[in-house]
């Protein structure tokens, strides 16, 4: 078979035929297939992390280890793409001919920590040796992801992170650091200067452009990738403070000629290089932090939304779909792994979301920073690839935390993300406040429910009153400490399978104590419902507020 006719099959496999007018910007285009799930790969097998699963091996990774890294999660799975992130976007984990390799700015000197990254223990040199070693084995990370997803009937993207600031976690001077690239070390007029992560690009400048472009025709002139994702939520760092908006420009002027370099290579193939954007859950954040997503939109300039960061729910995908005046692009919200309250997410915490985000209008999900490893996780993302079999499965619904951000003040990193700009709880209880509601959603309408609702600084004679769309659950007024009871859950691990880089083996015992309120599936209704809790008394002895935790709806 050839290999237009052999991909214009697996397009038609994914859910139809990728149909678009090559050509000029700006020119209408056809829909893009739908795909059920789009998985995101960070790169952590070839990362420090892979080799770790290999305790027995001193060599480098081996072409035959990476791919059962990558593929034993999800193949044979809904997962009908992978979107391969190969290092940071400053450093290259495979051979490039714009990037270096990781250390080679120092010389290939690295960390004497095994803690260096983010406090994980591995060996430094293996972010350089294991992409090495593949390369000059003749197994290139990109080339062997692209045949690798293509005898799968997966469709292979590239994800490339477009302002990432990993290098920037260890302060300013703090050699070696194998992320951070001679470019910036040469060009400190590239960085914005007033950001927290010190290494941000800044997008106003051409060359900063025009290197992004460099490394995306690269990926396009060397391998047969499908399409690529520009993640832009890693991180939202492109321009100093209070300039986005104005700056905005200089992003789509970028996206154009990326499109037209896409469209030119795609001419010549035969056929279309799909285009996919992460960016804000809000259209308003989006405009706030210089991405002018109705320009790209009506420009054709991008295929595909991808939204946020570790979604619960998202209330309205209307916004969105009001500036797709002339074509329906297909939108995927981002699912987590772990989150809101959880270090990992039960199963039926990743239901619950899942089954929201497609409530809401998803036309797939988004499966980011999983790192799973083994066959843990396959039946479960067979589950949450149908919202119909969700529908008969226990589901946990979670309210969204806020992110501790510790010392970093600015947080620029997060600002556009409902973590930090809209996270329901934790929040403060006092008895003049009288009842306070949050929204939770729930989809689809549960046969079953039971509320959890965990407090902190609770003391002897706290009593409170708890409501769900008005009406009251349980007694009137609850005392707190009489009432406590085991909720949360234990994720078991079964061997042979975890999180890469993430020392979770076996059971992790995730319970707490709180009020379990059972709640008549009668008042539980599809979609946002309120729930309110009022503190009636308050114990004495207490030199703070009773917090509320966190809540969650448990259904079936």
């Amino acid at each position: 078979m050839s290999q237009i006719t052999r991909r214009s099959a697996l397009s038609l496999a994914a859910g139809g035929a990728a149909a678009f007018c090559l050509g000029s910007v700006g020119r209408a285009r056809e829909a893009v297939p739908k795909r059920r799930l789009l998985f995101n790969w960070d790169g952590s097998m070839i990362h420090c992390w892979g080799r770790t699963l290999f305790p027995g091996s001193q060599q480098p990774l081996t072409r035959e280890q990476f791919v059962s890294l990558v593929f034993t999660p999800i193949e044979n799975t809904a997962v009908d793409a992978v979107l391969f992130s190969f290092g940071s976007g400053n450093v290259a984990e495979y051979e490039s001919r714009v990037l270096e390799w990781p250390g080679q700015a120092d010389d290939f000197i690295f960390p004497e920590s095994k803690t260096w990254h983010g406090g994980i223990e591995v060996d430094p040199q293996d972010q350089y040796r294991n992409p090495k070693s593949l390369a000059d084995a003749g197994h290139n990370p990109p080339a062997v992801v692209v045949e690798e997803c293509h005898k799968r009937n997966m469709a292979a993207f590239v994800s490339l992170r477009m302002n990432d600031t990993h290098d920037g976690q260890h302060p300013r001077g703090k050699l070696p650091n194998p992320e951070l690239p001679t470019f910036k070390r040469h060009n400190l007029d590239w960085l914005v200067e007033t950001l927290d992560r010190w290494t941000a690009l800044d997008y106003r400048r051409p060359q900063v452009r025009a290197l992004k472009l460099r490394v995306i025709e690269e990926f396009f002139d060397r391998w047969d990738f499908d399409g690529i994702e520009l993640d832009w939520l890693r991180h939202t760092l492109n321009f100093p403070r209070g300039e986005e908006q104005k700056s905005a420009k200089h992003l789509t002027d970028f996206l154009r000629k990326v499109r037209r370099t896409l469209d030119e290579r795609g001419a010549a193939r035969g056929r279309p290089i799909e285009l996919a954007v992460r960016i804000p859950e809000r259209l308003e954040w989006c405009l706030l932090g210089g991405y002018d997503v109705p320009a790209w939109i009506d420009e054709g300039l991008c295929d595909m939304l991808i939204l946020g960061q570790g979604l619960t729910e998202l209330p309205d995908l209307g916004e969105f779909h009001s500036v797709m005046k002339t074509r329906r692009l297909p939108i995927y919200p981002s699912l987590y792994p772990y989150g809101n309250g959880y270090k990992i997410s039960p199963d039926e915490v990743i239901r619950g979301s899942a089954a929201n985000l497609w409530n809401a209008g998803a036309d797939g999900l988004y499966a980011f920073n999983w790192f799973h490893h083994g066959t843990w996780r396959k039946q479960l993302l067979n589950e949450i690839a149908d919202p119909h079999t969700l529908a008969g499965k226990l589901r946990q619904y979670t309210l969204t935390h806020r992110f501790d951000v510790g010392r970093r003040v600015g947080t620029d990193y997060l600002r556009f993300s409902t973590c930090y700009r809209e996270p329901l709880v934790p929040f403060e209880l006092n008895v003049e406040d009288g009842m306070k509601s949050v929204p939770i959603s729930v989809a689809p309408a549960p046969q079953s429910a039971e509320l959890w609702v965990q407090f902190r600084y609770s003391m002897p004679g706290d009593q409170v009153t708890v409501t769900v769309n008005g009406q009251k659950l349980g007694e009137a007024r609850l005392g707190i400490s009489e009432n406590l009871k085991p909720a949360g859950f234990e994720v078991v691990i079964p061997p042979e399978s975890g999180m890469l880089g993430l020392p979770l083996r076996g059971t992790v015992d995730q319970r707490y104590q709180a009020l379990r309120l059972p709640v008549p599936s009668e008042l539980v209704k599809p979609g946002r419902n309120a729930i309110g809790v009022e503190l009636n008394t308050r114990g004495p002895g207490s030199e703070k507020s009773l917090q509320v935790a966190r809540i969650e709806l448990a259904a079936t």
